[in-house]
């Protein structure tokens, strides 16, 4: 399975921002919610069938629900940490969807295996090279901080449980995430951490490797 990624963030130099308050508009919320329940369709149609959810029985529903949790737990908060380190640095920071993405999300998923590029959130604000690399960072640094806490929680949970596969799969998804857009090219975040400060990036890059050597090695 291949997640969705992060798409690249714009800034303009000239725009002064909005006092660092956390904001939201009417579009980015709509955005928002678009993007969260077209990605929610895309799992929960891989779901079924899959280890993660191996009674087929189960209501349409609890399953969608399942998918909600998993896509709002890393997608959103991913998004949600650039947003709001964008927005303490007084800069304008709004999602937006990318149409494209979110149809391959779902044909993907028809085939049985998710890749899309649902949107990204765009910046416009005076920023400089640090701001960037933390901005950059704090989508990821996210995902591995949902990654590691899932992993404890698998370690006292019964490997037979849907609760195990669920919050396993919680922790694969963001440390995959995470990592993927740790990627050190353009427009990626890692291009950014790289040129704000190679051994951010290095030491980062590291305990997503681990997160995800653990989860593959360890608890599936």
């Amino acid at each position: 399975m291949q997640d969705p990624v992060d798409g690249m963030r714009r800034v303009d130099p000239g725009y002064r921002g909005q006092h660092g308050k956390i904001s939201f508009s009417r579009t980015e919320i709509l955005h928002l919610t678009i993007a969260i329940v077209v990605l929610s369709m895309a799992f929960s149609i891989i779901m079924r069938g899959s280890r993660i959810v191996p009674d087929q029985t189960l209501n349409i529903a609890y399953i969608v629900g399942i998918s909600v949790i998993l896509v709002v737990c890393s997608f959103l908060l991913h998004e949600m940490g650039h947003k709001f380190v964008a927005q303490r640095y007084k800069a304008w920071s709004e999602f937006r969807i990318y149409p494209v993405g979110l149809l391959m999300a779902l044909l993907f998923s028809l085939a049985g295996f998710l890749f899309a590029a649902p949107g990204a959130v765009y910046i416009r604000g005076n920023i400089d090279r640090e701001m960037n690399g933390k901005i950059s960072l704090s989508g990821p640094g996210v995902n591995f901080s949902v990654a590691g806490a899932a992993i404890l929680l698998c370690l006292v949970l019964d490997p037979g449980s849907l609760a195990f596969q669920i919050i396993l799969m919680l922790a694969y998804l963001n440390a995959f995430l995470g990592l993927f857009n740790m990627i050190p090219v353009p427009p990626f975040d890692g291009s950014k951490i790289v040129a704000w400060d190679i051994r951010v990036y290095i030491a980062t890059v590291a305990i997503g490797a681990a997160e995800l050597a653990v989860i593959w090695f360890h608890l599936m």
